[in-house]
């Protein structure tokens, strides 16, 4: 049914590759449509078949990373605060981390948990509100490391889309 909707919707879905130590019984990953191509893995966790997560990963760029590594480890963990409350204030049932530290970022992830006995036909509508409020998620991440190290990349004028963080 999922599957379903999201193609329905235009976005395109692929079986998710999964490596340890990530245990799940089904997995797939979700891009949304063009312009802008945001992925979302959604997976059942081993053991929870009562429920899917929908996770956001957002990997740190390299331009963003060289400014972060100019701050001192207090500017850093305030950086990653600000951020992390950013991330909450746009979605408050999701889970999110900065990871592997918040004085030491490389990346943020965010997960939504939503149970199977919420999802019946008449579900459609709230779950694509979810998907929608990840890619918000990710246009708040992006537009925060922006404000605050604001990298236009070389040779681009300015026509063209800032540096963003990879996914």
């Amino acid at each position: 049914m999922l599957t379903s909707w999201l193609l329905d919707e235009g976005f395109e879905v692929k079986k998710l590759s999964v490596t340890p130590p990530l245990k799940i019984t089904w997995g797939i990953d979700v891009f949304t449509p063009p312009p802008m191509r945001v992925n979302i893995k959604i997976f059942q966790p081993e053991n929870r078949e009562d429920r899917i997560i929908l996770l956001l990963g957002v990997g740190i760029s390299p331009e963003h990373m060289s400014e972060l590594s100019k701050l001192s480890d207090k500017d850093r963990l305030k950086f990653s605060s600000k951020l992390l409350a950013r991330v909450i204030g746009v979605c408050n049932i999701c889970s999110a981390a900065i990871q592997p530290s918040p004085i030491t970022p490389q990346g943020i992830s965010v997960g939504m948990t939503i149970f199977l006995s919420e999802i019946d036909e008449g579900y459609r509508p709230r779950f694509m509100e979810k998907l929608t409020m990840l890619v918000n998620v990710f246009l708040t991440v992006v537009s925060t490391f922006n404000e605050h190290f604001p990298v236009i990349p070389k040779g681009k004028g300015k026509e063209t889309e800032t540096t963003t963080t990879r996914m």
